[in-house]
């Protein structure tokens, strides 16, 4: 017998028993094991279930917590291995897991704008809307001005009428006396423009009215009688009515080739597309003369008054000859169309378009219907999304509410205190800037536009603007989370509505405090590394000027810096493209003016030069302006430029060839231009101060990128643009000179009242109360990226301490300080996560 094999049998007559039990259990161990899978399903859909129903803050929740950092979402955070050198800043490990909910909740808030509680008046706040109908009214009970009825579809030019009405801030010095408390409460004042149409002969006049808290006010004639001459006032809507009225005769002539070339447009037709621009500046080279250069357009949106699309600009062009308010001698002549003319009326131009011996155009059928859909400036539909695109962009939010303070108009934040404000014509303004309770600025504002156009289109040659002309400062409030954050704080601006005769009053002014997202300075070495966030208040107003929208804002900095910024987007001023035009090149998109940009527009080159108003007070009124050159020459002659005696150049200089600084004081008015070739600093510095380390305390002004004004003198317009020919213009303060120009010296460019050019006059300036004119500005030229709307082009410029503080301003602030073996640590506040607060 096989024993071997017995036994094997026998144990394999065991096996039954033996592997029934082990399948039993494996059995039993499955089965508790799909219990257990099924136990943990259930419970993760049950918790999440819960999570989501904790998550949304249960039915009667009010708010969610979706902002928590991942450190607070509970578990164990495991340093990652580094090389050297190592991380300095502290190893955080949490242990302890904290539930969302526990820390869902709102953030802080602080209410950061508080109604004027001072004893007197603000003397720079817009006016109220109280204060402009006192004024109306105190003008109307002394017959300067007609009352409007309001059965009356508007105000004539041939009566007297308010156009614009703004602050009119007082005198410089009753201002600081009163802050001083050496002097009593200066008042405040409105320069009120009347239309002065009753007259025999007819002008325009400026005034000056208040005390406007006062029971009694007075009025103060601003200039003598016929000085501002009635055609050089500046447009409104007033006179573009009576023009509408004159082309109904003149239009109807024409509409067989209106309609015929321009899709079947014509004029007039209640709601129709078929427009006019009035407003291409200036109404004659002369001050006596008006003559308005128009050109038809298609707007859908016409019909509201205020849309201007720009983009669609026809070849049909005339001239309104309308000076005084004699309305029956009007007329219009010098008809255009593809610049083939001029015609002496509508009945000639018609009678050559009939004869066949012109050139014709006739738009495709149906082009009139797309207007909307090219020009409307929203999503185009045929686009794919962008990946991502549907998910809500980043944004900032204030952990326990704003960190600024604002009474009235008056701001304050991080040491920093100005009061703003904005006037009808010029448009925004600062004014008794200080940081750290020093002065820095007594005004800061925005003075005037400038744009000069080249075109070879019929009545858009030579088109030339001073926005001034057409109020920089009437606003109409802020566009929703596009101009500021949805936690800024809202300013009220105002102006006076010509046309209705009330008062506009509008929150368009947004403060608030940005997150710079960089670091406003940092080092990072390798004992110790440390830096400050970059954090600046913001104040920023937004204007639309018909088709054009300037943006001005100003960024405050925690060391003292002030970026002054301007920045235009909008709908350019196209003109027609006429791809037969005989002095256009081989190239059809293209020619002497600019680009084709869309079906049927050309982008006209111009440029955009921003005049800005800079009356720095460093320490005080008597300051100084100071050029520092920076130069290179031969060793000898740097050190000459101190001591004009050395004769020997010391061993030790490597190189006969050294740069160096050679300082100069401005010892009288005198304008000045940006050359790359020789750089310069511009600093105003106050000579009886100095900082510890016995410099002269000052600021510096320093241009941004910006361009210079390329027309000549010979251009007519230069007299009353002469402002934009220089980038820094020091003059001696005066009342008499509050600004670089008159909001009516584009239409008189023959006699301007405020070229700045006539302002240097070589007054001794060293020591004294000065004002830099600082002009900056782009160059435009359209391309196919400016249509429909030209996204934003900016320039500005910088005012910088300069020796003003003993050591870098911002070390009174936390910071972010790590060592190597932690010996010293610092941080800023720290901040509890929590749900953003919606206005």
């Amino acid at each position: 017998m096989d024993y071997t094999n017995r036994d094997s049998y026998k144990l394999s007559s065991r096996g039954p028993e033996v592997e029934e039990g082990k399948m039993t259990a494996k059995r039993e161990f499955c089965c508790a094991q799909l219990f257990g899978a099924l136990l943990f399903c259930v419970g993760l859909v049950a918790g999440i279930l819960i999570g989501i129903y904790v998550y949304h803050g249960g039915p009667d929740a009010e708010v969610t917590c979706k902002n928590l950092p991942d450190s607070m979402m509970g578990g164990q955070t495991t340093p990652r291995p580094t090389a050297k050198p190592t991380t300095m800043s502290p190893q955080v490990t949490t242990t302890d897991k904290v539930q969302p909910s526990d820390d869902c909740k709102k953030c802080k808030s602080r209410q950061a704008r508080m109604e004027w509680d001072g004893s007197d008046p603000e003397i720079f706040s817009p006016l109220t809307s109280e204060e402009m109908l006192k004024i109306y009214n105190f003008l109307v009970d002394n017959n300067y001005v007609y009352k409007r009825n309001v059965s009356e579809e508007s105000v004539s030019l041939k009566t007297n009428y308010v156009p614009y009405m703004y602050i009119n801030p007082p005198k410089k010095s009753e201002v600081l006396a009163y802050k001083k408390g050496t002097g009593p409460y200066p008042g405040r004042y409105a320069r009120v423009h009347v239309v002065r149409g009753d007259r025999t002969i007819p002008d325009y006049m400026e005034y000056k009215i208040g005390p406007l808290q006062a029971q009694t006010m007075t009025i103060e004639q601003l200039f003598a009688d016929g000085e501002l001459g009635f055609n050089s006032r500046p447009y409104d809507y007033v006179e573009t009515a009576v023009y509408d009225k004159i082309l109904i005769p003149e239009f109807e002539i024409l509409a067989p080739l209106t309609k015929e070339s321009f899709d079947g447009a014509y004029y007039p037709k209640e709601g129709n597309d078929f427009s006019f621009w009035y407003f291409n500046g200036p109404p004659g080279d002369k001050g006596d003369e008006r003559e308005t250069r128009l050109v038809s357009y298609l707007n859908p949106l016409a019909p509201n008054g205020y849309d201007f699309l720009e983009l669609d600009f026809l070849p049909l062009t005339a001239t309104i000859h309308c000076p005084g308010n004699d309305f029956d001698s009007w007329y219009v002549y010098d008809y255009y169309y593809l610049n083939q003319g001029p015609f002496a009326n509508a009945s000639a131009l018609m009678n050559a378009y009939n004869s066949g011996s012109k050139r014709k155009f006739a738009l495709p059928a149906g082009y009139r219907k797309t207007i909307l859909d090219r020009h409307l400036p929203d999503r185009d539909s045929n686009e794919p999304f962008r990946r991502y695109s549907n998910m809500p962009a980043p944004r900032t939010y204030e952990p326990e509410g704003p960190r600024y303070s604002i009474k009235g108009h008056q701001v304050e934040w991080m040491d920093w205190q100005f009061a703003v404000t904005s006037g009808q014509l010029r448009g925004p303004a600062l004014y008794a800037i200080s940081f750290k309770e020093m002065s820095i600025a007594y005004e800061l504002s925005l003075n005037e536009i400038g744009v000069i156009y080249g075109s070879g289109a019929s009545a858009q040659t030579n088109v030339i603007y001073t926005d001034s002309s057409y109020g920089i400062g009437e606003y109409y409030g802020v566009i929703q989370t596009v101009d500021c954050p949805e936690h800024a704080t809202l300013l009220e601006t105002s102006h006076w509505d010509v046309y209705l005769s009330e008062s506009v009053v509008h929150k368009s002014i947004c403060v608030f405090e940005a997150d710079g997202e960089n670091a406003l300075w940092r080092h990072k070495g390798w004992d110790f590394e440390g830096g400050l966030r970059n954090n600046y208040l913001v104040v920023r107003v937004s204007a639309t000027i018909d088709n054009y929208d300037y943006i001005v804002e100003w960024h405050f900095y925690l060391d003292g810096k002030i970026y002054t910024i301007v920045s235009a987007s909008g709908y350019i001023q196209g003109a027609f493209w006429d791809n037969e035009n005989p002095f256009m090149g081989a190239d059809k998109s293209r020619d002497a003016f600019g680009y084709k940009v869309n079906t049927n527009t050309h982008g006209q080159i111009h440029d955009h030069m921003f005049g800005f108003k800079v009356d720095l007070d460093i320490l005080g009124t008597d300051n100084t302006m100071e050029v520092i050159h920076w130069k290179t020459a031969d060793v000898l002659t740097a050190l000459r430029s101190q001591v004009p005696d050395v004769d020997t150049v010391p061993p030790y200089f490597k190189h006969n060839i050294t740069r160096y600084l050679q300082y100069e004081y401005v010892e009288k008015e005198t304008a000045n231009r940006i050359n790359l070739d020789e750089p310069k600093f511009w600093v105003v510095v106050n000579e009886n101060e100095r900082n510890k380390w016995g410099a002269q305390r000052g600021y510096q002004i320093k241009p941004l990128a910006t361009a210079a004004q390329t027309v000549t003198d010979a251009h007519p317009a230069m007299p009353a643009l002469s402002f934009t020919k220089y980038h820094c213009t020091v003059t001696k303060r005066k009342e008499s000179e509050q600004t670089s120009t008159s909001s009516s010296d584009v239409n008189r460019l023959d006699k301007p009242i405020g070229d700045l050019e006539r302002m240097l006059n070589d007054e001794a300036i060293r020591n004294t109360d000065i004002v830099n004119w600082v002009s900056v500005g782009f160059l435009h030229l359209p391309t196919s990226e400016d249509s429909p709307m030209t996204n934003r082009v900016e320039s500005g410029f910088m005012l910088k301490p300069f020796n003003f503080f003993d050591k870098t301003a911002v070390f009174d602030l936390q910071g972010v300080l790590n060592t190597r073996v932690n010996w010293r640590t610092e941080r800023p506040p720290p901040h509890e996560p929590c749900l953003e607060r919606m206005p």
